[in-house]
């Protein structure tokens, strides 16, 4: 017997320690776990967010088969976007290829096989590395790999969260470069490149998070300065390596983001037992719920005892991080909240949804697995009377979760609501008024939605048309004609006879990167346009963003300064760390140099409330109740607008005019109490002002204008009093005091700012008029 284990033991080993048997037992079981998503290839996922993000994949296959182009401008989507300055887009990654040669649709679950594929070899390499066991490694890889959010991702239309799954390879490629490894440098710069050019909004962030956690971890584990100091030079190259490889999809989002700021706001959280729940029970086969969103199998937790038991030593970084991750996916439920302080960093700030850092605590979770799993198989080696059945069993328990991990996996991905693809009809191009959930309808037609439903404020102009005979026209009737000659998504031709100097009108959005090969591109309230002088012209517009071809030479300047230096590590001739650091910085000089050197207009922020009222106003209007309370912060209530009634739908539509005048706590939010005569009482509280500005980040000494609604179908008829106060929505939510003329609080912390009436429903058979 204990030949014959130790024979079987050597060959698991072998057989694990082989890239090509590992890469097909991990393509076998991505394989079974992706037969659902790949029986159903070429379907329209009908979930409303996919209607959403996969016509921006769509939109990026059509420009490059119809048009040949690179897909640099989006027309079908709010009017006319940048697609590489999306944060969601992943049009600009290399897997566009699959989706242009097969179709987006057929491609999204060949790129799910993939992902898991890359995932699980990922997490081998990582894990075989901080456990020391290749069987290990082994047995655990598929259990971070067909975690449950993988598959939630997939079915309702989050593809680009498959991202997650790069994870380990982001914490390889550090290990690499701590140890003064170029190949680190180089993995960890590929990784973040892909990520963000596949719209990895969560994972870019986070996945920055945990490669500095993984820096300390490595760090420490090095003996001696020189060493440490040697790391930090490699570490620094790896940086800026990684920041000029990521130029050509960071820069146009770092644009768009300053241009219109992504804003969450609220205070997201999950109690202890739902987060149960969403990570260990297992999820139902049909339904939305949270249930096993993140699912990990139970039985796998198991194998953490024995690492736990018998090598706390290396249990414990990983042990420590899954219960850190944990917490933050508690978000504001947990006190003190941890989520709430990583939200006061950059970046963070627009993270909304703190249970995913479910998807980092299964990761870590899995890293224990494999530890126990090799502490048994250890001990196996050295007294193999006492330790066999032990270790079977846990190899029984790694098979038995992966059964689970699969029937989980199984089950989500038979939540998308799939249906047949509509059938395209070739036609000219056309801005149409659309649905936000229904956008992958209006592609097929070869038009364009100015319904946008995305998570950041897209600059939209008010002009936008959805009923145009002509979709290029002249700003004045009278003024002579435009006849449309050619149109691609990145380049629209049109002759034109002016009589007069006047202006070209395209129903898109202006963008700063639109250039016109006659007249100067202006935009009128959003509006792309052309100013054009009298006589006949054949106006080409192009878009040329800098963002995007200035950043795209930034990063091949980075991938060619980086190869060249692998190259001479090959032949022997590597450089010291002080002259890699220097060539490292040569493409973020580059940078420096092309953002000076290539003007382009600004795309100034037009920060608006939602119904398209400018935040901000110069007096108040006639029709605003003064109010003039003050607070504990120095916050102004100036004035309310509310109606006498709701409108025709039943929605009540107000406005608080406020002023700030001194620096405020982030904390600090609106609270908005509609009280029925009765007592009873209903809220609108938001914590940012017309969903842009904290009151932290609003400008001073400036009438705001914070228009908002609240529908009243259902509410019982009679007069309901409007009460306003401010309060700490992301601290201890403790209402910030209302203070009388005299400097003293007012009890309660809010102020009645008018009412409104919410009338009798009347019946169909009934008259409204007396006889």
């Amino acid at each position: 017997m204990t030949t014959s284990s130790h024979g079987l033991l050597r060959a698991v080993h072998r057989a694990a320690s082989l890239t090509s048997v590992r890469l097909a037992l991990f393509g076998v079981i991505a394989l079974i776990a992706c037969w659902r998503p790949l029986s159903v290839a070429g379907g329209l996922n009908d979930f409303r967010d996919s209607h959403l993000l996969d016509s921006y994949e769509d939109a990026g296959t059509r420009s490059v088969t119809h048009y040949g182009q690179l897909p640099l401008w989006n027309p079908w989507s709010c009017g006319g976007q940048y697609a590489l300055g999306s944060p969601q887009t992943r049009v600009f990654a290399p897997t566009v290829l699959v989706s242009s040669l097969i179709g987006p649709r057929r491609a999204e679950p060949v790129l799910l096989w993939m992902f898991l594929v890359l995932g699980m070899e990922g997490f081998f390499h990582y894990a075989r590395r901080r456990v020391g066991s290749a069987t290990g490694a082994l047995g655990a890889a598929p259990l971070f790999g067909l975690m449950g959010f993988t598959a939630l991702s997939w079915s309702i239309g989050w593809l680009n969260f498959a991202g997650f799954l790069l994870l380990p390879w982001l914490l390889v490629g550090t290990r690499r470069a701590v140890e003064g490894r170029l190949s680190g440098a180089a993995l960890v710069a590929a990784v973040f490149s892909l990520l963000l050019a596949f719209g990895g909004t969560y994972p870019v962030p986070m996945g920055a998070l945990f490669v500095v956690l993984e820096t300390g971890r490595s760090l420490y584990a090095l003996r001696g300065t020189p060493r440490r100091i040697q790391a930090l030079w490699s570490l620094g190259a790896t940086a800026c390596f990684t920041l000029a490889a990521c130029a050509f999809r960071l820069w146009p989002i770092l644009e768009t983001m300053r241009s219109s700021p992504r804003v969450m706001a609220g205070t997201p959280g999950n109690d202890f037992a739902p987060l149960v729940k969403m990570l260990l029970e297992l999820p139902a086969r049909a339904g939305y719920s949270d249930t096993g969103n993140f699912y990990f199998a139970p039985a796998a937790l198991v194998l953490a005892l024995p690492a736990l038991a018998f090598a706390w030593r290396r249990a414990l970084y990983p042990a420590i991080v899954a219960g850190l991750c944990a917490w933050m996916a508690a978000g504001y439920a947990a006190s003190p909240s941890l989520f709430a302080g990583l939200r006061t960093l950059p970046i963070f700030e627009t993270f909304r949804y703190p249970e995913r850092f479910l998807v980092p605590t299964c990761f870590f979770l899995a890293e224990l697995a494999a530890l126990g799993l090799t502490v048994l198989l250890a001990r196996t080696w050295r007294s193999p009377a006492r330790w066999t059945w032990a270790a079977a069993a846990a190899c029984a328990v790694a098979l038995a979760s992966w059964g689970l991990q699969w029937r989980a996996f199984d089950n989500l991905s038979h939540w998308a609501q799939m249906i047949p693809q509509p059938v395209e009809k070739e036609q000219p191009f056309a801005q149409a008024r659309g649905n936000r959930w229904s956008q992958g309808h209006l592609l097929a037609l070869n038009r364009g939605s100015i319904a946008c439903g995305e998570a950041w404020p897209v600059p939209m102009s008010s002009k936008l048309r959805g009923d145009l005979n002509q979709e290029e026209y002249l700003e004045e009737p009278g003024s002579g004609t435009a006849r449309r000659v050619e149109w691609t998504p990145n380049r629209v031709t049109v002759d034109v006879d002016a009589t007069r100097p006047t202006v070209l009108l395209v129903n898109q959005n202006w963008h700063p990167g639109w250039k016109s090969s006659q007249g100067e591109v202006v935009s009128r309230d959003g509006l792309l346009g052309v100013r054009v002088p009298e006589g006949h012209h054949q106006v080409v517009l192009s878009f040329l963003p800098r963002s995007g071809l200035g950043g795209t030479m930034v990063s091949v300047l980075a991938w060619v300064g980086l190869g060249l230096l692998l190259w001479r590590e090959r032949r022997g001739r590597r450089l010291s760390w002080p002259v890699t650091v220097g060539v490292s910085l040569v493409p973020l000089v580059a940078w420096g140099v092309v953002a000076t050197a290539w003007s382009e207009p600004v795309a100034k922020p037009d920060p608006r409330n939602q119904d398209g009222s400018p935040l901000t106003v110069e007096q108040l209007p006639a029709k605003a109740t003064p109010i003039h309370a003050r607070f504990g912060v120095p916050v102004e209530l100036v004035a309310a607008e509310l109606p006498e009634e709701p409108d025709a739908e039943g929605i009540a539509s107000m406005v608080l005019n406020w002023r700030v005048t001194g620096p405020v706590p982030r904390s600090v939010g609106i609270f908005v109490h509609i009280v029925a005569a009765d007592g009873r009482r209903l809220g609108a509280d938001h914590d940012v002002v017309g969903g842009t500005w904290f009151f932290t980040d609003a400008p001073k000494d400036t009438l705001l204008r914070d228009a908002f609604s609240v529908s009243t179908r259902g509410w019982p008829q009679g007069e309901w009093t409007v009460m306003v106060g401010l309060w700490h929505a992301g601290g201890d939510q403790s209402r910030v005091p209302l203070l009388e003329a005299q400097g003293r609080p007012v009890s309660d912390g809010r102020v009645a700012v008018g009412t409104f009436t919410v009338p009798r429903k009347v019946r169909a058979n009934e008259s409204s008029v007396n006889p």
